[in-house]
């Protein structure tokens, strides 16, 4: 059973028993319903549309949608062989640049085994106290 009023049959000027809310396809493909709104929201289901009546605005996904319908993968779509030639063009090209600065020089380190404060003690250059 639809979740929307019969009144929205004329607004629209569809057949809904051809159509379900976004909330009936969530149940039906057993997926948390904010996963299917960014699916909608993103274009992932293959005729969904939005409708808007005044202020209200739905989805209505034909229920055909629901035999070919395979989930979205996770995660970032994997990259054309064009985009992967560009960023390995630019990975080697990053490795073999010219720095746009001097490296720091490297200072002298004070010998093992002798601090600070006996050194200074041996040449009488410690505080005055």
């Amino acid at each position: 059973m639809l979740a929307i009023p019969i009144g929205l049959y004329y607004l629209c000027g569809m057949e809904l028993g051809n159509y379900m809310t976004a909330t009936e396809f969530a149940e039906k493909i057993n997926t948390p319903y904010p996963t299917v709104a960014a699916w909608l929201r993103e274009g992932r289901v293959p005729g969904a549309e939005m409708r808007e009546v005044g202020n209200l605005k739905f989805w209505l996904i034909p229920v055909d949608v629901l035999r070919d319908f395979t989930r979205p993968k996770k995660g970032r779509p994997a990259l054309i062989d064009v985009e992967q030639a560009k960023r390995a063009k630019k990975k080697v090209a990053g490795k073999s640049a010219i720095l746009p600065f001097e490296p720091p020089t490297t200072t002298a380190k004070p010998e093992a085994g002798k601090s600070a404060k006996k050194s200074a003690k041996k040449t009488g250059k410690r505080g005055n106290h």
